[in-house]
């Protein structure tokens, strides 16, 4: 929630925040450490406490925050092997250095200040820069924070800017440095190139025998296979189950009429909405409609808004969170206008463009979606039954392969390697495949693994039948692979010592021109460009060597292609103009970079100042590990 709202803000403080909720744990240093202090908290800073509750639920989002990012749920092991958790304790004890200063100072952020700082987020806001009470109640079902404590987050966050800007809100950047960073950012420069690839070289010649198994000899280790594990599965899910299940049309009808309201289709209405920021103003803007002088259309333009930012889509009534918009909106026909609405965080006045009449379906319409229902809740209850017998016939000593057997499931005996990989390098399909395989490669033979939950309801129980150690390849088995390595070598030293003779050649005298020639290619060209550019073919590592080569100048390097260099001379050199702007992009960058050396020399004070300890015990219990 913080991270968004920080987001959302225009202040280069934002970025100052943004430190310090990624800090390490180690800004705090060697913290006192207690552990008979009640299991209630993890940690202290002055008078303030960071519960157990509260760092448990900012981890939790920040491993979703990742997973959502990556694509790949990050398990608790796994934010812990990074980390995280570190990460964490780290954010929340400093924002509770400054939430103890905030009150050891008698600071509080007025009401008034909060809804507005509320009102005006980004995140919360119309394409016209209206605020966007759906957008917001979206964020907090989303978040799972009631409005309330949302609110009191937001006046925190507001409370600990406060300190922060005056701690560093009057940073400013030495006019020597912003010129420095100006140039090092802004400088550009051409160059003229040639790419130099195996092709223009010619085939290498094939070697013997005796040559390819001396070269593996030197690098047998490059030449391994993985390791394989031979994975015994069940899958279960509420799909394959509900397929199986016979559900009777007397039950359908039962179920139709047990739940006759929910396939019922509300009425629907689309609305438009103007806001003012005051009754007066809406008042006086329904008084235009009224009376003929502007159309709504009129009204929405004159305050700079377009069709888009006025509309709210087609709801019903229960989609439209604002009750006092609901009940107005649903009590105008067709084409009219309310009187201005007092909403929840404005005024408004309303249209209603169309109406869409509700519908209550009849049986046969909506038969294969009840029946579909039934089936789907029967799986569900059934896998349950499924998940208690597997677990019990797994008590029992029974295979997988025999529970499989025995209840009439599917099983499946999969050989993988890491990257779940079969030994012809086939990439194999499995269920869950990051966390199976991550479970498959940490176990053993024989050991009694837990299931893999998969989507919402279904399973998957796996266990590890055989291991095919990493090994060492033998010649003939490698032999391709040895080939192909000694070829991609001997081109690349061909390449790399023509790219040398042929930058002596243009040193004494040849031009470019005569190189691309004689390799059969032309000459490109690059630039102007900055060091952070993408260069395509030209390749970073040669775009970093030309910002250190002089004008006219010749050098070489790998290119894009790790297999072909790039000859280049330097044709020009664009060193820009420096204008001392306090405002600028440049001059903000390095402000925000000293405004978090001072903050983060603060709240080192702060903590020296205060004091902060770590409950050791409260930290297990948030991390569920065994409290000692």
């Amino acid at each position: 929630m913080l991270e968004a709202l920080r987001r959302g803000t225009g202040s280069f403080l934002a970025k100052i925040f943004i430190f310090l909720l990624v800090a390490s744990f180690a800004v705090w240093g060697v913290a006192d450490i207690f552990r008979t202090r009640t299991a209630t908290t993890v940690a202290e800073v002055g008078e303030t406490e960071v519960t157990v509750e509260a760092y448990r639920q900012a981890l939790r989002d920040e491993i979703q925050s990742i997973s959502r990012r990556s694509g790949t749920y990050l398990t608790m092991e796994q934010a812990r092997q990074i980390g995280l958790d570190s990460q964490v304790l780290g954010r929340l004890m400093a924002e509770a250095a400054l939430e103890d200063e905030a009150s050891r100072r008698n600071l509080r952020v007025p009401d008034a200040v909060v809804a507005e700082s509320i009102r005006t987020e980004q995140a919360f806001q119309t394409p016209g820069g209206q605020f966007d009470r759906g957008a917001f109640d979206q964020y907090l079902r989303a978040t799972g924070y009631s409005e309330g404590a949302f609110v009191a987050r937001q006046r925190q966050l507001l409370q600990r800017r406060a300190i922060g800007e005056a701690v560093g809100g009057a940073a400013t950047a030495p006019e020597t440095m912003a010129a420095a960073f100006h140039r090092y950012i802004n400088e550009t420069r051409s160059a003229e190139f040639v790419v130099v690839s195996p092709e223009a070289l010619g085939p290498v010649e094939e070697p013997d025998e005796s040559v390819l198994r001396e070269f593996y000899e030197a690098r047998q280790a490059e030449f391994t296979a993985p390791e394989y594990r031979t994975v015994s599965l069940i899958e279960v899910t509420p799909e394959a189950v509900a397929d199986t299940i016979e559900v009777s049309q007397e039950d359908i009808e039962a179920e139709f009429a047990a739940r006759r309201g929910e396939f019922t289709v509300a009425e629907r209405r689309s609305i438009e909405q103007i806001s003012f920021d005051s009754s007066e103003a809406a008042e006086a803007a329904y008084t235009e409609i009224t009376s003929g002088e502007r159309t709504f259309g009129e009204v929405a333009e004159a305050r700079g808004l377009s069709e888009q930012d006025i509309d709210l889509g087609t709801l019903t009534r229960e989609q439209v969170v604002d009750p006092a918009v609901a009940e107005a909106a649903f009590a105008l026909g067709e084409g009219e206008v309310s009187a201005p609405v007092e909403g929840r965080f404005s005024t408004v006045l309303l249209r209603i463009t169309a109406v869409e009449a509700g519908h209550e379906p009849s049986l046969e319409e909506i038969a294969p979606q009840v029946r579909e229902s039934v089936a789907t809740a029967r799986a569900r209850d059934e896998i349950l039954d499924v998940y208690d017998n597997i677990e019990d016939d797994r008590a029992s000593g029974m295979t997988l392969q025999e529970i499989a057997e025995t209840r009439g499931l599917e099983h499946r005996q999969v050989v993988v390697d890491q990257a779940g990989r079969s030994p012809e390098g086939e990439q194999i399909a499995l269920p869950q495949a990051n966390d199976l395989l991550a479970g498959v490669f940490e176990t053993d033979i024989g050991i009694e693994t837990d299931p893999i939950q998969v989507g919402d309801d279904g399973y998957v129980w796996y266990g590890v039948t055989e291991i095919a150690p990493s090994r060492q390849l033998d010649f003939e088995e490698a032999r391709d692979a040895v080939a192909a390595a000694w070829v991609a070598e001997q081109q690349g030293t061909q390449v790399e010592e023509r790219a040398d003779e042929l930058v002596a050649r243009i040193e004494e005298g040849a031009s470019l021109e005569d190189v691309a020639q004689e390799l059969g290619t032309s000459v490109l060209s690059l630039g102007p460009v900055r060091r952070t550019q993408d260069s395509g073919d030209f390749g970073q590592a040669a775009l970093g060597l030309m910002f250190t080569t002089p004008r006219g100048e010749v050098a070489q390097t790998t290119g894009a292609n790790p297999a072909q260099r790039v000859i280049f001379r330097v044709t020009s050199v664009g060193v820009p103009e420096f204008e001392a702007q306090p405002d600028g992009p440049v001059s903000q960058q390095l402000q925000s970079a000293i405004a978090n050396d001072l903050i983060g020399q603060y709240i080192d004070g702060l903590e020296a100042e205060l004091g902060s300890r770590v409950n050791q015990e409260g930290l297990r219990i948030a991390l569920g590990e065994q409290a000692s």
